[in-house]
């Protein structure tokens, strides 16, 4: 139980080797050249490689630990931001803790939510969290790699089997514990297995209990609830650049692929990160402590948290406007105020996209008002 070797980031003493093996991986370079060296990358492919390889050497090569790589990362975070967001807002700072902290969030991009944190706690001159990914990201290549050095941890999927289920679950629960009380390390984990692609962040009962299993025959809900120090954290995003990927779901993608190639996984990670979100905002909510009784309790006191502090952008607006159009169920969260103009524009993002697959967008952005309006 004590060998996480399996599922760990990477330790400060493998870090030279990975960038060693990155800066000569010709996948690596062929894939991230073209995002730094467009033009040359697309006349010359090996030139823009051979750029790319000096460009990444000359920034990582000396990191000899995973602070290092991440202090060398960090501007490449903030130029991404600037590139591809209209700003990148953060509140609730003054609920972050000075001690390592659980922060369960709501999942809406493969790596940006836990990237967005992580870059509001570096610039907070905060130790950064240690990220839960799931083992379908794993291509024991470039983006393993990458991900492991900037201290993501495995979450294992799809597990065949009772015991070997129940066997990594405790795994990975004894892992994150130990994180935080031992290695006084935080960790982000999302509040449900895989992305909300339909809009509607809830918190799935499994992933808390997972978090409880190793110690829930030591510790107490609320001891436990003490030494974790979880904290919710909810980010939105005006534009989501996978919302008609998201829709569209994976219609024709076999099991057998599924299974044998993670391209799809990878693509869309890339996708997440260099497409155009408009503004981004995160909020960290205050921590969750109390009498609570029950797991079931916790869920909702979770949701609660996350859904309150989301922040709408028009975009969510917008889509609520058009699906009342046609479904009187939407009529009375419209808002009054709506911009015309703006919308339209909106709407021009998806004028060759199918009525059925535009309909699930929709819904995707108006379902935030919709939980804004339950909460009361």
């Amino acid at each position: 139980m004590n060998d996480f070797k399996e599922i760990s980031p990477y330790n400060d003493s493998e870090v030279p080797e990975v960038i060693e093996r990155l800066t000569n991986n010709p996948v690596f370079l062929s894939r991230l050249s073209p995002f730094f060296f467009p033009r040359a990358s697309f006349l010359f492919p090996y030139l823009g490689r051979v750029l790319f390889k000096m460009k990444f050497n000359s920034y990582f090569g000396a990191s000899k630990s995973i602070k290092d790589f991440q202090n060398n990362l960090a501007p490449f975070v903030g130029k991404m931001i600037e590139n591809t967001t209209q700003g990148f807002t953060v509140s609730g700072e003054e609920n972050l803790l000075n001690k390592p902290s659980l922060f369960i969030g709501n999942h809406r991009d493969i790596s940006m939510d836990a990237a967005f944190l992580n870059y509001a706690l570096y610039l907070n001159d905060t130790k950064t969290a240690r990220m839960a990914i799931g083992d379908n990201l794993l291509d024991r290549g470039y983006a393993e790699d990458l991900m492991r050095l900037n201290k993501s941890f495995v979450v294992h999927r799809n597990i065949e089997g009772v015991k070997e289920r129940f066997r990594k679950l405790q795994r990975l629960s004894s892992y994150i514990y130990k994180s935080i009380t031992q290695d006084l390390e935080s960790i982000w984990i999302a509040q449900r297995e895989g992305r909300a692609n339909d809009g509607n962040d809830s918190t799935d009962i499994a992933v808390l209990k997972m978090l409880f299993l190793s110690t829930r025959k030591s510790l107490k809900l609320n001891e436990w609830l003490q030494n974790i120090n979880l904290t919710p954290v909810v980010i939105s995003y005006e534009y989501d650049p996978l919302d008609i990927t998201k829709a569209a779901g994976r219609k024709g993608w076999e099991k057998s692929e599924k299974k044998l190639n993670n391209t799809r996984d990878i693509s869309e990670l890339i996708k997440g990160i260099t497409g155009f979100k408009g503004r981004v905002h995160l909020h960290i909510c205050k921590q969750i402590k109390g009498n609570l009784s029950s797991i079931e309790q916790l869920v909702k006191e979770i949701d609660i948290s996350i859904l309150s502090n989301y922040k709408l952008w028009p975009t969510n607006h917008f889509s609520v406007s058009e699906l009342a159009k046609e479904n009187k169920e939407y009529k009375h969260l419209v808002e009054e105020n709506i911009n015309s103009e703006e919308a339209s524009k909106f709407m021009l993002r998806f004028i060759n996209t199918e009525k059925l697959v535009l309909n699930k967008i929709l819904q995707a952005y108006a379902f935030p008002v919709l939980n804004k309006k339950r909460l009361g």
